[in-house]
């Protein structure tokens, strides 16, 4: 492209010097109207060379304006989608909530009215056969209606996961599809500078017969330095991704690598500890009925040791509710929610993924957030027990939805991101990843309006 560049604006100078002034159209030999034609033609060869230039550059601006266009309706349709997603998501984790309530409840009353002696006193004070006949039946209606309830639980708890595994895989496709529109704009803008050049080559030939060459000749120099300014902008861009790429790659393989060695170690001691488990279990279990028995008694005991964990997260939530964070991210949630090392639940390079490795490196291993966008921990984080809510200060989480927050307009994801330090005028510094920033990316004077600061419990 560049040669083709040099090559009009040598042409056009060739043309301009070999132009002859006016009066010579009129000189009455043929030697002047020779060179006179002479220099008509080499006009229009060289404005037919820079018009092709002109029409090249156009139909490529043409292009890449459809491909933005195009890019532009993907996300607006992903944009949709996760809002039609995220409200599934809500109403499943509803419905699951409302059926756990009933199944905790049941489990409850087996445990307290002793059911299985309940059933064989209403066999044997039956009045008659037909009666006992009634109770048996009543009793199967009702085992089958909790087995029924049992497996609707299952079968939403898995489509639970699968909407959530979609919501993921949404958010990476909206990344990588902002990032490519922002390349494309890079490019266009390149392209655009070097079409304008071009454009001005042409206006140079057709104005030499006009004399006035030295103002398009220095009008056509600048657009050149913004076209060499733009494509070293790109350039630099296209740098910054390919380091922020190796950074991400780097950390992710760090962090993975503790999880796996800390998971395998808690692993080892959960499973020596469910193999006894089993064996109390197996001892105990003494009839054909203690199959039922025993489904509720596990039921209750999951429900209790949720209850019990969410009483915690509660606790930690109402303690760290009230106070400013002084930034202290390691070793104040050591006992909390937290605390238990796991495989990092978010999106491979998107924000939420870098602040989950940013407390994971002091071992503090945020919990899955349902639905888990960066925008929604604000409220579901707290409303979880996985996050508390806290005042502006240095290694806090910010989380919001807001423009100047995200980086651009209209987000349904919204953002996450590490307070680096609380101004004076209210904003805040941040570091963060994820949305086209590159990993660790830093931003200054961030403005701290519709802002929610948290704390893993």
């Amino acid at each position: 492209m560049k040669k083709k560049i040099i090559s009009a604006i040598l042409m056009s100078t060739v043309v301009l010097s070999a132009a002859a002034p006016l009066s010579g159209v009129y000189a009455d030999t043929n030697s002047d109207i020779a060179k006179q034609d002479a220099t008509i033609s080499s006009a229009q060869s060289a404005k037919a060379q820079a018009q092709a230039q002109v029409d090249s550059l156009q139909s490529k601006v043409d292009s890449l304006q459809q491909k933005q266009a195009s890019t532009k309706a993907q996300i607006a349709k992903i944009e949709n989608e996760a809002k039609a997603l995220n409200a599934q998501i809500a109403t499943l984790n509803e419905s699951i909530k409302e059926r756990t309530k009933t199944l905790e409840a049941q489990a409850r009353s087996a445990q307290v009215n002793s059911s299985a002696t309940n059933y064989m006193d209403a066999v044997v004070n039956s009045k008659s056969l037909t009666d006992v006949i009634q109770k048996v039946t009543a009793i199967a209606t009702v085992s089958s209606a909790n087995k029924q309830m049992l497996e609707q639980q299952e079968k939403e708890q898995k489509e639970l996961s699968q909407k959530s595994e979609t919501v993921k895989k949404n958010y990476n496709q909206f990344v990588s599809l902002s990032q490519s529109l922002d390349s494309q704009a890079q490019e266009l803008t390149s392209q655009q500078a070097e079409l304008k050049v071009a454009t001005l080559n042409y206006q140079a030939t057709i104005a030499t017969a006009q004399d006035k060459k030295q103002s398009l000749l220095d009008e056509k120099a600048a657009a050149e330095k913004a076209a060499q300014e733009a494509a070293k902008k790109q350039a630099a861009y296209e740098a910054q991704q390919k380091e922020a790429a190796k950074a991400q790659a780097a950390s992710t393989a760090a962090t993975t690598k503790a999880v796996e060695e800390a998971t395998s170690t808690v692993s080892s001691s959960q499973a020596s500890q469910s193999s006894s488990n089993t064996s109390s279990n197996n001892t105990s279990s003494n009839s054909s009925s203690s199959s039922s028995n025993n489904t509720s008694s596990n039921s209750s005991s999951s429900s209790s040791n949720s209850s019990s964990s969410n009483s915690s997260s509660s606790s930690s939530s109402s303690n760290g509710g009230g106070s400013t964070n002084t930034g202290n991210t390691g070793g104040s949630s050591s006992s909390g929610i937290n605390s238990t090392p796991i495989g990092n639940p978010y999106a491979g390079g998107g924000c939420t993924d870098y602040v989950w490795q940013h407390f994971a490196a002091q071992g503090i291993y945020i919990r899955n957030i349902m639905p888990g966008n960066g925008g929604q921990w604000a409220s579901n984080g707290p409303a979880q027990g996985v996050l508390h809510v806290v005042g502006a200060a240095p290694g806090v989480i910010a989380s919001g939805f807001s423009t100047d927050f995200v980086g651009y307009a209209g987000s349904p994801y919204g953002h996450v991101a590490i307070v680096t330090a609380v101004n004076s005028d209210g904003t805040i510094d941040v570091v963060e990843g994820g949305s086209g920033f590159g990993w660790g990316h830093t931003r200054s004077h961030v403005s701290a309006a519709g802002v929610t600061f948290l704390m893993p419990n």
